[in-house]
């Protein structure tokens, strides 16, 4: 089968999807208004079997501009000549995709594309009925999701809940025993404001009034981190409290390890799916995650760990201190929580999933 993904090339989840793909032996582009290298996967232009190659089309580009690429894209597929045509992300992409023409078309919804956009701007709005109104076939990565791209879809079209996956095996507890006396509370985000840390921060700080050794560790970079160490400052939590800054992709399951407990305190319901709320139930590691958007798909309450209130500071506490008081209960909900991954957000999972679209399209 031969695959022209139009997305980000530089999107870890593209990086996944087109990996998983090559490994099954398929030939895989990307057409991508961004040029990168993928890391573990040989990148150049010869389209031969099993790899990946990347045509950058631009290096920056307004969202307006993306009209004027249209006969650029029809180029670069009409060269490919792919079996299927997949874009990612309803607006963009899925513009391109749409006014390509090409077919069979299959489009993936993720989040801020359905979420975000379209309430703000009407052309936004437009542009997503018509990119699905041209997809053959159309996906989400949760089932909210899900339902919320078809409040945009007219013609009775199902969308297919499809999510992304993750590699169980990299993904995988960490070998160091349980912690006896000092317990490490963590994130990995961006440090903005939908991610809500700010209230994590000020949650930690009741911990840490109750539990004289426990830490945070707050991985990942972003535009409010002068804000939230100044926040950490002024709460005296700085001995406690380390900002590693972003890591790499191939790192991040290393900053897990370290982790004990897991917090996502989400404030905006853009968090579609909760990719690191799943990476680190894949880690054996307890999630606290707020109800809102998609995290009630990815963390059960009460048994891989528990749902919070957005926003709300002493419910994050309080479910910190019950799993700090329960090393037993700690190690129940990471079993759990890995389970429940392997069980249904496993990359071979998902990827076979597509596979099973893109053939049943194909077939018709």
């Amino acid at each position: 089968m031969k695959i022209c993904f139009l997305a980000d090339a530089c999107s870890i989840h593209v990086q996944k999807w087109a990996r998983y793909f090559s490994d099954e032996g398929n030939e895989v582009h990307i057409i991508s208004f961004r040029d990168t290298r993928i890391a573990g996967v040989r990148v150049h232009y010869i389209n031969s079997r099993g790899t990946i190659s990347i045509s950058p089309i631009a290096s920056f580009i307004s969202k307006i501009g993306y009209l004027f690429w249209v006969g650029k894209v029809k180029k670069f597929i009409k060269k490919i000549r792919p079996d299927i045509l997949h874009a990612h992300w309803a607006t963009s992409y899925g513009l391109l995709g749409a006014l390509s023409g090409f077919h069979p078309f299959i489009l993936s919804t993720w989040g801020n594309d359905i979420i975000i956009s379209p309430h703000k701007y009407w052309t936004m709005k437009k542009s997503v009925e018509y990119s699905l109104k041209k997809a053959d076939l159309v996906t989400a990565t949760s089932k909210m999701l899900a339902d919320a791209t078809g409040e945009f879809i007219y013609d009775e079209k199902p969308v297919h809940t499809i999510p992304f996956g993750v590699d169980v095996d990299l993904f995988s507890p960490s070998k160091r025993k349980l912690p006896k006396n000092k317990i490490c509370i963590g994130i990995v985000k961006a440090l903005e404001e939908k991610y809500g840390i700010e209230y994590l921060i000020r949650a930690f700080k009741v911990v840490a009034e109750r539990v004289y050794k426990s830490s945070l560790l707050i991985v990942g970079e972003g535009s409010l981190r002068d804000k939230l160490e100044k926040l950490t400052e002024s709460l005296n939590l700085s001995d406690s409290v380390r900002f590693t800054g972003k890591v790499k992709n191939n790192a991040v399951v290393e900053s897990l390890h370290k982790m004990d407990i897991f917090v996502v305190p989400s404030i905006s319901p853009s968090e579609t799916f909760g990719v690191a709320a799943v990476e680190a139930s894949s880690c054996s590691i307890p999630v606290i995650a707020s109800d809102i958007g998609g995290l009630p798909e990815v963390v059960k309450d009460g048994t891989t760990g528990f749902l919070v209130p957005p926003c709300d500071v002493n419910a994050i506490a309080d479910r910190i201190i019950r799993l700090i008081d329960n090393p037993g209960l700690r190690l129940q909900m990471g079993i759990e929580g890995r389970k429940y991954v392997k069980s249904i957000y496993d990359i071979q999972i998902c990827g076979s999933l597509m596979r099973s679209k893109y053939e049943e399209i194909l077939r018709h």
